[in-house]
């Protein structure tokens, strides 16, 4: 038995080729994933390694301080006090932030978040250890700054000349008084890094007199534990003291979270090309199992058992898998390099470095490899091992009507029960986080159903779809629809590796589609200014540019953005603060209670939330703002849920107090009758021509919201890709084989008089029903699954499901090219056999 599966290995490889493929393609995605996960984490470990090398103690502001611009008191008579405790050896006290350098041209350096400034410390001796300086020396004042040392090479600056840098303020015209190396994680990570004295730093990153983070080093003996217990009792509001090994973990942490999320998508992906391929393969051997019908059945006359017969055709799965499980390893390498390029043209802003070769990656290619082949060809050979020895030699054995009632009727009750959580979850009013995971799993169901019910389906479809095929192909077209017919179980298994793609593309088309709708309408709805002022980094401006815009020539209203988070009701609620005079005349509320004559005195809160909470106009809310202090605010109104305004709206004047950095997230702009469009380039030569704001109209904002969902559409598209070219392999296996199957019945048609032309149209006819077939079936369930999933997760919003029908079309287009592609090589070959070798079955 051994000898005859190396034999039938060999014999087969041709047809086992295009399997393979599938499997090859699968593999390489997981492996690919997996190898660029184990890169990316590694550059970052590594570039991170340095930043905490050495410390006993760090002290920092929380992350509910950092988010509220809180600033806690890690000032110098707090550096000073932990510089005399006994085993202290070190203190090291920094701030740090966005700051870019801007280049000859006028253009920001880096991405949006690699750029960083940071405070050059230096100690007695006038040198800082954590720079290494090439050129120039250290800043020591406010009109000075030093430079890493790519970033000036690459701008082509040089010490002593003055150049430009860019915070969350004005633009700033610095000395260039140094260039440095450094192992600073930012610089290790590709971006660039700027250093300014203490107090610059100070003054652009916290505020005067205040630090972000204090290092504390211990000296020789003196253990972590304790050296934080003498630390602790010092630690300011809003601060937190870790030791060096908590804060090395902590950072471990963030590291494997910040790129879990992206593995754990790109596998979801992976996880989807792999399920596709599983019906390329069982839909293989289920063929070769049926063209072997006679083989198996002489095996089993002659003495092999049936447990010889199913082992010998997974033995032949086992050893295709792990074939391809090594090439795909081999190709997911070069995936990883591929998808690296990808998001660093999207600024994903990965770290740098070679490939890891992970011995994970390795062993979950060969197990994913085996795995899947083998559970796909299992029953296959468990259907092989079954052939009774003379009803097989007598002729094929048909298929088992009751297995396929039994599966119509299971699947008939999974698609019943999936459409109903969907369609039931989509009903109701008050939505959850776990309504998307419900609609989920229902859409799976139903996936899983339709794929049951797929034969059922196929007869009566492909009969409908192919009557104007028969009628513009003639013979060819009418032999095409009753081939696609003929094995309802094949076709099925073709057709549902493109189904499941076209599922999740229309899917998520729709979602795309509504979200992009429900952006537009905020957009030109809830903006009522001319302009919006942001910095492109996402970070807060400071109140020199909010005045910088106030004077601005031709600006008859503005008001800065101002948000933090606060207990409003016992709740913790994300609040906007706009000027209590303007702020309702350039972001539009739609008020379903009271009116913008509440929002100068009161708070306004959008529906859901007062609903919640058992508010109207008039109900005093408690409030606890981000500094502690609490008060009772009347509710002004109550206004229909809007992404602009938050969860609730009060004035600046009110929640400024309660900052101690009360920095505008935006700033919007309304222009003087006749100056609209001189105003973008009167805010722009206002504010410096810094090339670190971005100034945006309502269209602009259209664009852009509109620009990332199609980013995200396009990127998530691509990774759907894989299925979809695993689905051709499918198509084009199918039919290879099928041509094999039918080499006397296309002799018998060529000696009758069809010719090579018709026999090429014969087959791509079919090939293109198969996929129109499967692509209506997955643009159906698509479509279903993504208007109910709208419905429920539309979290209190207006959105509405909106259908891309000129995606649908195009879609369709692609599903018929593809199925003409597939066919390609399946229709030469049939029409280049010969008649008589053809009739004899050679």
């Amino acid at each position: 038995m051994w000898k005859t599966t190396v034999r039938n290995l060999v014999a087969h490889r041709l047809r086992l080729l295009l399997t393979a493929v599938a499997i090859v393609f699968g593999v390489a995605f997981v492996s690919g994933v997996l190898t660029l996960n184990a890169t990316v984490s590694d550059g970052y470990r590594k570039a991170a390694a340095t930043d905490l090398k050495d410390v006993a103690v760090g002290m920092r502001a929380t992350a509910d301080a950092t988010r509220d611009l809180q600033v806690p008191q890690l000032d110098e008579k707090l550096v000073d006090k932990i510089r005399t405790l006994p085993g202290v050896s070190a203190v090291r006290a920094t701030n740090s932030g966005f700051t870019a350098v801007v280049d000859k041209d006028g253009d920001r350096m880096g991405g949006r978040r690699n750029t960083t400034g940071t405070t050059f410390s230096p100690g007695k001796d006038g040198q800082d250890p954590k720079y290494r300086f090439t050129s120039g020396r250290g800043p020591a004042g406010a009109d000075e700054v030093a430079v890493d040392e790519r970033a000036a090479h690459d701008a082509g600056f040089k010490v002593g000349d003055r150049i430009r840098v860019v915070a969350n303020g004005p633009v700033l015209a610095p000395l260039l008084v140094g260039t440095f190396t450094t192992d600073d994680a930012q610089y290790k990570l590709g971006g660039t890094l700027t250093l300014f004295d203490r107090a610059t730093a100070q003054a652009l990153f916290s505020r005067p007199g205040a630090y972000s983070t204090i290092a504390v080093y211990a000296a020789p003996g003196t253990a972590e534990a304790a050296l934080l217990a003498e630390i602790r009792p010092l630690t300011p509001r809003g601060a937190e003291a870790k030791t060096g090994d908590a804060l090395r973990t902590d950072q471990r942490n963030d590291i494997e979270r910040s790129t879990k999320s992206l593995t754990q998508t790109l596998l979801m992906f992976a996880g989807i090309a792999l399920f596709v391929g599983t019906f390329i393969i069982a839909n293989t051997f289920s063929m070769l199992v049926a063209q072997r019908t006679r083989e198996f059945a002489l095996l089993r006359a002659i003495g092999a058992t049936r447990r010889q017969v199913s082992r010998a055709v997974l033995v032949e799965a086992t050893v295709l898998g792990l074939v391809s499980g090594i090439v795909g390893y081999v190709l997911g390498i070069g995936l990883c390099q591929g998808l690296r390029a990808v998001f660093a043209a999207i600024d994903a802003e990965l770290p740098p470095g070679p490939v890891v070769i992970s011995s994970g990656a390795v062993i979950a290619a060969l197990v994913v490899g085996v795995l899947v082949t083998v559970v796909a060809a299992w029953l296959p050979a468990h259907r092989a091992s079954s052939i009774p020895p003379v009803a097989a030699l007598r002729s094929d054995l048909p298929p088992s009507t009751k297995n396929l009632r039994v599966r119509n009727a299971v699947g008939g009750l999974l698609v019943a029960l999936g459409v109903a959580v969907v369609y039931g979850v989509s009903r109701v009013e008050d939505k959850g986080n776990g309504d998307l995971m419900m609609i989920m799993g229902g859409g799976f169901l139903a996936l899983i159903g339709v794929i049951m019910l797929v034969p059922l389906l196929s007869t009566p479809v492909l009969r409908l779809l192919g009557r104007p095929l028969a009628a513009l192909f003639g013979v060819s077209g009418k032999l095409a629809k009753e081939n696609a017919v003929r094995n309802p179980r094949r076709t099925a298994a073709t057709a549902s590796a493109l189904m499941i793609g076209l599922i999740l593309v229309s899917t998520l088309s729709v979602f795309g589609s509504s979200l992009k709708q429900e952006l537009d309408r905020v957009a030109l709805r809830g903006i009522s200014a001319d302009y919006g002022v942001e910095m492109v980094s996402g970070t807060p401006m400071d109140a020199a540019m909010v005045d910088a815009v106030r004077k601005a020539p031709g600006v008859r209203a503005m008001s800065p953005q101002l948000g933090a988070q606060a207990r409003v009701g016992g709740t913790d609620t994300d609040i906007t603060a706009l000027d209590a005079g303007t702020g309702m005349d350039l972001l539009h509320a739609e008020f379903v209670e009271g009116g913008p004559q509440g929002f100068a005195t009161g708070l306004i809160v959008d529906e859901q939330r007062a609903k919640d909470k058992g508010w109207k106009v008039g109900s005093l809310a408690d409030v606890t703002f981000p500094d502690g202090k609490t008060a009772s605010i009347p509710v002004g109104g109550i206004y229909k849920k809007n992404l602009l305004l938050g969860d609730a709206l009060m004035t600046t004047e009110a929640l400024a107090p309660h900052l101690d950095r009360p920095l505008a997230s935006a700033i919007f702009v309304k222009a003087a009758p006749g100056q609209e469009a001189a105003m973008r380039g009167t805010l722009k030569k206002a504010l410096g021509d810094n090339p670190a704001v971005k100034i945006m109209s309502k269209d602009d904002y259209r664009k852009e919201l509109g620009g990332i969902i199609d980013l995200l559409l396009n990127l998530l598209y691509g990774l759907l890709g894989m299925a979809i070219v695993i689905a051709v392999i499918g198509i084009v296996n199918t039919l290879a084989m099928s041509v094999f199957e039918r080499t006397r019945e296309i002799g018998m048609l060529r000696a009758i008089g069809l010719d090579r032309r018709r026999v090429r149209v014969m087959i791509r006819v079919e090939a293109v029903l198969i996929s129109v077939f499967g692509a209506l079936l997955g643009m159906g369930l698509g479509l279903l699954i993504g208007v109910l999933g709208v419905r429920a997760a539309k979290g209190g919003t207006e959105m509405t499901p909106v259908v891309p029908w000129d995606r649908m079309g195009l879609f369709l287009i692609l599903a018929a090219l593809v199925g003409m592609l597939a066919a390609a090589w399946p229709a030469r070959r049939a029409a280049k056999m010969e008649v008589l070798g053809a009739i004899r079955g050679a």
